[in-house]
């Protein structure tokens, strides 16, 4: 995994070494993984897929402040729209919805409150 620092606070994150698809961090809204795929949404609307397990950037979006709020989902805290603990999911600004898991509920709060 690579990242490289541009000027100020962002970083560049590369999803594919051999197309050189780049992404800044700060845009990432949502990671969902599905079996051996990543899908990103970013900020403007737009989609990356990448054929690479989340697994394989989870410990490096965390050093950016990134939350695994459940198996299939990781969120980045700065886009939650709105919490609903009822269907114990998360609204990100971009309409994607993110359920969080039973065991991760208490790490949401704390942040969120």
């Amino acid at each position: 995994m690579k990242t490289y620092k541009q000027k100020g606070n962002t970083a560049l994150l590369i999803l594919n070494q051999k197309t050189s698809a780049k992404v800044l961090v700060n845009n990432v809204v949502l990671i969902k993984g599905d079996v051996n795929y990543t899908t990103f949404y970013l900020n403007g609307g737009q989609e990356r897929v990448v054929a690479h397990t989340m697994k394989f950037f989870v410990n490096h979006l965390e050093n950016f402040g990134f939350l695994r709020v459940h198996r299939a989902f990781m969120i980045n805290p700065s886009y939650v729209k709105e919490y609903n603990p009822t269907e114990e999911s998360v609204m990100m600004s971009n309409g994607q919805k993110a359920n969080i898991s039973r065991r991760k509920k208490h790490i949401l709060k704390k942040i969120l409150i």
